[in-house]
């Protein structure tokens, strides 16, 4: 790490920096305060291989302006982004709390009920920003989604992920490269397919849900290049119940679908997700149907 994402403190107009909250594979995020008003405020700064030309900082700006607009109790907000000196950085909420994978990691797993009240937030947050602005997240992981001090779920780095995915792509060197995270990545974004939507976020939900509930990733014990094949070909995780046995068949059913190799076969939208998140939490029925074999990431057992 070099330059600016590495300095003990660095100076940007109007924010006074107050130290590291953490460091990640594409970003640095400080404390800072912004000055102007007062507040507390999280800073992340893109790692500087992600600053390469005009293209690249014009698509920034657009996709930081659509980020800035989306205003929900969901979603971690976003306060400004900009591009100086040849980094990226954005403004954001500061939030007060810890996300899933901290949980996980501390934990193992968590109850099923949480689980779900967990997933049902993300998928009210994430229906907003595809119904109204038509973003997808392209990176929803345990490590994305948060919980503040009042337990109120939060996903963050939407708008952010998209927009390092469009920059990787408009830069020739890396458009071989796949963005995401493998544990959690949808088929189409194994393919590179540069047209998602709101389908791409549903499995990749429905993989974090799985973890959440299991204590394991989809496809644990496998490297990232096995990981990734094994979202498009013909492996199947074991049946949640495995290692879950009090799990609903309900709950099975519906990760089964969210977590269909092909869009066809997925939960058309989020709106379809959410009905079915609230017939298993009102212990109603979750009509199954006929999945072609092996063409789920999640195996169903019979009973």
């Amino acid at each position: 790490m070099t330059g600016l994402e590495e300095k003990a403190n660095f100076r940007l107009p109007n924010f006074e920096t107050l130290g590291v909250l953490g460091r990640g594979g594409m970003a640095t995020v400080w404390k800072a305060r912004q000055v102007s008003l007062d507040r507390f405020v999280a800073i992340k700064v893109l790692l500087s291989q992600f600053a390469s030309t005009e293209n690249d900082i014009r698509q920034f700006r657009t996709e930081a302006q659509t980020a800035a607009q989306l205003k929900h109790p969901n979603i971690v907000e976003v306060y400004d982004a900009n591009f100086s000196d040849g980094f990226y950085y954005f403004v954001m909420e500061l939030v007060d709390g810890y996300t899933m994978g901290e949980l996980l990691r501390r934990k193992g797993d968590m109850p099923v009920e949480d689980a779900l009240v967990i997933a049902e937030s993300v998928a009210v947050a994430l229906d907003y920003a595809w119904t109204f602005h038509q973003m997808v997240h392209c990176d929803i992981k345990p490590d994305n989604i948060m919980a503040d001090a009042d337990g109120t779920v939060k996903v963050t780095d939407l708008g952010l992920c998209r927009t390092l995915t469009l920059i990787k792509e408009a830069d020739e060197k890396e458009s071989d490269e796949i963005f995401g995270t493998p544990a959690y990545m949808s088929p189409e974004q194994v393919y590179g397919d540069a047209h998602i939507d709101c389908r791409s976020d549903i499995y990749s939900l429905g993989a974090s849900l799985y973890h959440m509930i299991t204590g394991y990733t989809l496809f644990q014990g496998l490297d990232n290049d096995a990981m990734m094949r094994a979202h498009v070909g013909g492996v199947q995780a074991p049946d949640p119940r495995e290692f879950a046995p009090q799990l609903k068949p309900a709950v099975v059913v519906v990760l089964e679908r969210m977590l269909a190799k092909h869009t066809s076969l997925r939960y058309r939208d989020w709106k379809q997700v959410l009905a079915d998140l609230k017939k298993i939490q009102d212990g109603k029925i979750v009509w199954s149907t006929q999945m072609p074999p092996l063409s789920s990431s999640v195996k169903r057992s019979s009973g």
